[in-house]
């Protein structure tokens, strides 16, 4: 039986639409004072209320309305602007993410402790979400239509595929948390109107970035409990690891590497050495490592995903 979640209130061309109003309330929702701060923020420092919301048939790479890149940013009204595409994009890494990580490491992992198969992995599962990922990375330098009928996505999906669409809706809206809570931090502390008054050096601004992951990871984890805490940190890292596939290095002018701002979470997180948390951070180096062909080596044993995680990053950083 097929699930269609599209109603009338949800405006824009691609499947994610659906999920929208739930960006929103996530948003307003990150911690118990997060409304009073915003709205703190709001009168002090300027911030326009609510986000503005663009859909169009353009890639994330684009010119829209004198910015260049449909990633979030503060406009010159100081609102957070999102885009459809992007979000399209967050999603597709979210989903195959957590797909690829259960289906193709976890369950893998856990047979070959106990000897035997007593978990089924899904090979379809495992070729849908690999799919859907190189969907979503080309929607970097293309836009092309979601198939809805094929691959994974929130709005039109079997009802067998409902555990891993609301894992993958619950993990896409706080990796898109995070990125907002990114850019809400950029106007608490003030950055936007430093850059523009032209009072910060080139080298202010990677210290910027570095500031506002700290305190939008910060603004998250304070509205976390023991239901919510490991999908929260889940989502961090994949708004993180969405970085990455980008482009095939990880340095960049305006930001910290990639990699540094993934292994910055990591540390301040600091999940036990067989967490899941260092094996999805390893397959987002896997899935990076495919598409630019960086060649690194991948042990065939290791002790645990730590171990795995510091092997590659110990690549990456030569």
């Amino acid at each position: 039986m097929k699930i269609n979640k599209l109603s009338q209130s949800h405006k824009g061309v691609l499947p994610v639409r659906v999920l929208q109003h739930n960006i929103f309330h996530q948003f307003e929702s990150t911690n118990p004072t997060f409304l009073e701060l915003s709205r703190q923020i709001i009168k002090t420092k300027g911030l326009k209320p609510g986000i503005a919301y663009h859909s169009n048939e353009y890639p994330i790479l684009h010119e829209v309305d004198g910015h260049f890149g449909q990633t979030p940013y503060v406009n010159s009204e100081k609102k957070i602007a999102i885009h459809e595409v992007f979000l399209s994009y967050i999603y597709c890494v979210s989903y195959s993410l957590i797909v690829l990580y259960d289906e193709a490491v976890a369950k893998p992992m856990r047979n070959q402790v106990a000897e035997s198969f007593l978990y089924k992995v899904d090979e379809e599962k495992i070729d849908k979400a690999e799919e859907l990922f190189k969907y979503g990375i080309s929607l970097i330098t293309l836009f092309s239509d979601w198939d809805k009928e094929r691959l994974p996505n929130p709005e039109y999906y079997d009802s067998q595929d409902t555990f891993y669409i609301e894992r993958a809706n619950s993990i896409f809206l706080f990796a898109i948390n995070f990125i907002l809570c990114h850019e809400f931090a950029h106007v608490e502390k003030e950055h936007i109107d430093k850059i523009k008054k032209g009072i910060s050096k080139v080298s202010h601004i990677k210290d910027y970035e570095k500031e506002a992951d700290d305190r939008a990871i910060d603004l998250m984890l304070l509205g976390v409990n023991d239901h919510t805490r490991s999908s929260v940190q889940v989502g961090i890292l994949a708004g993180l690891c969405s970085m990455l596939f980008f482009k095939k290095e990880t340095t960049n002018s305006t930001h910290p590497d990639t990699d540094d701002r993934i292994h910055s979470f990591l540390v301040k997180i600091n999940p036990p050495p067989e967490d899941a948390l260092w094996g999805i951070a390893g397959l987002s180096f896997k899935l990076w490592d495919n598409q630019f062909s960086k060649n690194f080596n991948w042990p065939k044993e290791i002790d645990d995903l730590k171990e795995l995680y510091y092997h590659i990053r110990k690549q990456i950083k030569k």
